[in-house]
């Protein structure tokens, strides 16, 4: 008999792979010594991922009096890291783009909350003197990535698992994986792995909201911690928003104060902004 663990597993296995031109681009970003003619090589291979970064490096923030039309130009003018931000953003949007109702999440709601908690991330890890290049923005971006496969099961049991909040204080993540058996941090790392990501990238992502899992990792603290405070914060969290736990043991492993949490916050909205006109993938702006 097939059980709904089965049938949330087989939806995981349904969900079309991540461009493989995205993750080997990715790869040869994080050798500091990869040549641009070898990037470039790689990334013209996919259109899409190709108009978005030329559409970025046109935009009035970056190209300013001149044109550019060709992929060499363009990674010399942004450099390796908003390189590397903008080809997985623009690879990663077709998930994170949709509705997701069983979070209650608008179109692009998912994407904004994934970039606000990636720009976070990597804020709180300057702060805290982490040197974790580009992972940190990775698995900000793919966090809840479960939730594009679990909302439609999440959406059908979402009286019990709300009953389940309301009425015993069950966080959401708790209450998902009473409910349905599997919760979107868990789901979320088992498609990271489908797709072949690194274990360190699937393991912040299967831990996140579990750093007590892991309690010596400062990445996932990080990310734990940015996650927190953008859901906090009201950035698209969605139905779950204030259903869940923060851990003050992450904030203390980072070293970081209460006023470099405000500082943090008050520096993501300005980079946010940026982001969205950047990628032109805001909600009501996708392309």
């Amino acid at each position: 008999m097939t059980t709904r663990i089965d049938q949330i597993l087989a939806s995981a296995a349904a969900l079309r792979p991540f461009p493989k031109v995205a993750q080997r681009a990715l790869a040869l970003l994080d050798d500091p010594m990869v040549s641009a003619s070898k990037l470039v090589e790689v990334i013209s291979l996919d259109a899409a991922v190709t108009a978005a970064v030329l559409k970025a490096a046109n935009s009035a923030s970056l190209a300013r009096s001149r044109h550019v039309d060709d992929l060499k130009q363009a990674l010399a003018l942004m450099g390796n890291a908003r390189f590397r931000e903008l080809v997985f953003a623009s690879a990663s949007a077709p998930f994170l783009n949709a509705s997701h109702p069983g979070y209650q999440l608008s179109p692009g709601e998912l994407w904004r909350h994934s970039v606000a908690t990636s720009l976070l991330a990597e804020l709180l890890a300057k702060m805290a003197n982490l040197d974790v290049g580009g992972q940190l923005f990775t698995a900000g971006l793919l966090h809840d990535l479960g939730k594009v496969v679990l909302s439609q099961y999440v959406e059908a049991g979402a009286s019990e698992i709300l009953a389940l909040v309301k009425t015993q204080g069950r966080s959401f993540l708790e209450a998902e994986l009473e409910v349905l058996g599997m919760h979107h941090a868990e789901l979320g790392a088992r498609v990271a792995e489908r797709w072949n990501f690194s274990p360190e990238l699937v393991e912040l992502i299967r831990f996140h909201h579990e750093p007590e899992a892991r309690p010596q990792s400062k990445p996932l603290a990080a990310l734990h911690v940015a996650n927190a405070l953008t859901q906090l914060a009201g950035v698209s969290a969605g139905v779950d928003g204030l259903a869940q736990r923060g851990h003050e043991a992450s904030v203390k492993l980072l070293g970081l104060t209460r006023k470099d949490l405000e500082a943090s916050l008050a520096e993501l909205h300005s980079k946010l902004a940026h982001a969205e006109a950047l990628l032109s993938m805001a909600p009501g702006k996708a392309t």
